[in-house]
């Protein structure tokens, strides 16, 4: 069973009132990040900090239910730690680059784990990189524990009652967009999210195994035009780059328009004539519908990227893959795009191959990414070029560049020499000397070869 998080959506009727929580949730958030963002975690797990937070009182006055206070100081608490988290296997990796003394490395590696970093240069200077001192900037959702919910059918709709102390208001009812089949929430914490149009209900339920894998080895290689190419050949999620090339070239008409814009309402404001420009900034500067366009696309490459992963697992049971973390092929195309969306795209096709072969029972092994894309996949060595969607072979041969590339990724599944956190001129030197042997071996075969041609040349010349 895997744990997954399902959406309700419901009717804005009490959308002051859960204003108003989502008002003061807000300052409990950038409040904690601002005391606990950086060094104020060292050494302190999650109990330590929300019992630090509890007996200084900052947030008991406060005109929110003391539930929702407490379970949002915690999911707070919980975000800030995973961030740690992500941080520390940052340094874990930079470590197994650093040195391959196993002494050096347990070492390191213990002080990580005990959170004494400090202690160590190294350590602090590489956990102050990638532990940045955090800021919120999330102001609309608040957490309800699972106590302080009921459900019920009315008139054929879901509706979900908030119960909060007296001296707080009455209690809340929000009315779905569900019929309430197949909805189970008893036992489940609820994160209430209030959006402009619109009011989301999470909630975390269990979800049964999803089909059977397949049988084979696969690699994928991330791509542009696709989301991912196998090592069969086979592209997957095709309408990949189509989707964010419309993105883009939306972004980039609409900020051109908005920069004229930007400058009319600077001007009126330099000439005094406030209100002309407080009216453009209200009524043609907003981010609702940028917003609105950057989550629709966001939700369709989700789609096609789980969709791709889906086809993937489907004849794979183990899931060969590079870092997806390293920058997508065809770099000058990628300046185009807002970086963060960028950086979405990536992460959500690393996303959806971890979770559905989690889901499907498949295996998924990430591999060192090193020059998988300037090796030749048949013979594996560190020959031809690759010429944009093309790789160029030695023996003069054109094939399609990411499938190339999806078969040296495969093939790393089973290379004893490469491990995954290989610095990359280590494997250069290792790829090299099997270039540089494979060379000898040729010439010394073709040195054998020489003396029998010339004895057969010999003996022709003698009939």
């Amino acid at each position: 069973m895997t744990t997954v998080t399902r959406i309700l959506s419901a009717q804005t009727t009490s959308q002051p009132e859960l204003r108003s929580i989502c008002k003061a949730m807000a300052l409990v958030r950038a409040d904690v990040w601002r005391r606990y963002g950086g060094l104020g975690t060292v050494g302190k797990n999650a109990a330590a900090i929300r019992k630090d937070i509890t007996a200084r009182c900052w947030y008991a006055q406060l005109p929110v239910d003391g539930t929702i206070r407490a379970e949002t100081t915690k999911d707070v608490v919980n975000d800030l730690l995973t961030y740690k988290a992500a941080a520390v296997h940052k340094v874990r990796q930079a470590i197994a680059r650093r040195t391959n003394d196993p002494d050096e490395r347990k070492r390191l590696y213990a002080l990580l784990k005990a959170d004494q970093w400090l202690e160590d240069p190294y350590l602090h200077r590489n956990m102050r990189k990638h532990f940045r001192h955090g800021i919120a900037h999330c102001t609309n959702q608040f957490v309800v524990r699972s106590d302080k919910h009921s459900e019920q059918i009315v008139d054929g709709r879901l509706v979900v009652t908030i119960r909060i102390a007296r001296q707080y208001g009455a209690a809340i009812r929000l009315t779905t967009n569900s019929n309430g089949k197949g909805v189970d929430l008893r036992g489940c914490n609820l994160r209430i999210i209030v959006k402009d149009d619109q009011l989301e209900i999470h909630y975390a339920t269990e979800k049964a195994a999803g089909r059977p894998c397949g049988t084979q080895e696969v690699g994928v290689d991330k791509g542009y035009s696709e989301a991912l190419t196998d090592s069969d050949g086979v592209r997957h999620g095709e309408r990949f780059g189509g989707v964010l090339t419309r993105y883009s070239d939306q972004q980039a008409a609409t900020g051109k328009a908005r920069n004229k814009l930007h400058a009319l309402e600077k001007k009126h404001r330099e000439a005094g004539r406030t209100a002309k420009a407080d009216r453009i900034r209200q009524h043609n500067l907003g981010r609702k519908k940028l917003n609105a366009r950057r989550d629709r696309t966001q939700h369709h490459l989700r789609t096609i990227a789980y969709q791709a992963a889906h086809q993937v697992v489907d004849k794979a049971a183990v899931v060969a893959s590079e870092d997806l973390t390293a920058p997508i092929k065809v770099k000058v195309q990628w300046r185009n795009y807002n970086r963060r969306m960028s950086g979405w795209a990536k992460s959500v096709l690393a996303q959806a191959i971890d979770e559905v072969c989690s889901q499907r029972g498949a295996v998924h092994v990430t591999v060192n990414a090193a020059y998988t894309s300037q090796m030749d996949s048949f013979t594996g060595l560190l020959e031809g070029r690759r010429v944009g969607d093309k790789f160029h072979r030695a023996n003069g041969d054109v094939i399609q560049a990411d499938f190339n590339a999806a078969r040296n990724v495969k093939h790393r599944l089973h290379d004893p020499d490469i491990a995954r956190f290989m610095p990359h001129r280590e494997v250069l030197r290792i790829l090299q000397s099997r270039s540089s042997g494979a060379t000898e071996r040729q010439e010394a075969s073709v040195g054998r070869r020489k003396p029998r041609q010339r004895s057969a040349d010999k003996s022709i010349a003698q009939l």
